[in-house]
C-alpha cells in the first residue's frame, strides 16, 4: 500500500492487514491486496439512493446493510466489472450523520471512547 501513499500521494485514512482506504480529493478508494479497487460513493441515505438506482435498472450485488464499523452500505458493479459501494456514516453513539469515514473515525468514534 505504500505505493499509493508514498508515490502517488494518496492520503490513507484507514488500514487493515490486507488493505487500506485512501481519500483522493473527497472520493474514498478501498484497496485490498490482489483485489480490484472498490470505489466508495458517499450518500446521505443509502436506502433512498439504493431504491433510486434500483428503479433505474441498476443491479446490486449487496443490498443495504449496517456494517460493524459504523457505516451503512450497498454495492453494485458497473458494466465494466468495477465495484462501487454507496455508503453513509452515522455515529451510533450520538446519531450524527458524518460527511466522511474520516469524520466518523476522528470526530466520533475516538471522541466517544
Amino acid at each position: 500500500m505504500s505505493f499509493y501513499q508514498d508515490i502517488l500521494g494518496f492520503e490513507k485514512i484507514s488500514e487493515w492487514p490486507a488493505g487500506a482506504i485512501f481519500d483522493i480529493a473527497g472520493v474514498e478508494i478501498g484497496l485490498e491486496l490482489k483485489a480490484k479497487p472498490e470505489i466508495c460513493l458517499l450518500v446521505e441515505d443509502v436506502d433512498k439512493a439504493y431504491q433510486n438506482l434500483k428503479d433505474k435498472g441498476l443491479k446490486f450485488v449487496a443490498e443495504p446493510k449496517d456494517q460493524p464499523w459504523g457505516g451503512r452500505t450497498a454495492a453494485f458493479v458497473d458494466p465494466d466489472g468495477n465495484e462501487f459501494e454507496i455508503e453513509s456514516f452515522q455515529c451510533k453513539v450520538c446519531g450524527k450523520t458524518c460527511q466522511s469515514y474520516r469524520e466518523l473515525l476522528e470526530e466520533h468514534l475516538r471522541k466517544h471512547r
